[in-house]
């Protein structure tokens, strides 16, 4: 394995985890009137914008890097609803928005 392509999935597995830290922070935040997990909120979008930021430096395409994590975001949304707070999660949701991931991958060898 190149040792780009660990740089790069690394970035791209942090920037998820980051953007999951967030999601999860979100409802504890109290409508940003609780401090620390406003904090922990904004700290974790932080460093989810400074590794997508990094991930295009590395040479990760815009077009497929913006519509993935847009499919990602809403993905690891439901999970942590559905995981931590115990949530309902809706089969055609979920299935959906793994058939959108699978598309933007796809489309980018077309």
């Amino acid at each position: 394995m190149s040792m780009k392509l660990l740089y790069v999935s690394g970035l791209f597995l942090g920037s998820v985890c980051a953007q999951a830290g967030a999601l999860f922070l979100l409802p504890m935040s109290k409508g940003a009137t609780a401090l620390l997990p406003t904090l922990g909120l904004m700290i974790c979008f932080c460093i989810f914008s400074i590794l997508l930021s990094r991930l295009i430096t590395a040479g990760v395409s815009l077009s497929i890097l913006v519509p993935l994590m847009s499919a990602l975001g809403p993905l690891s949304g439901i999970a942590i609803g559905t995981l931590a707070y115990g949530e309902a999660a809706s089969l055609g949701t979920v299935g959906m928005l793994l058939a959108a991931c699978g598309l933007v991958v796809l489309a980018n060898f077309v």
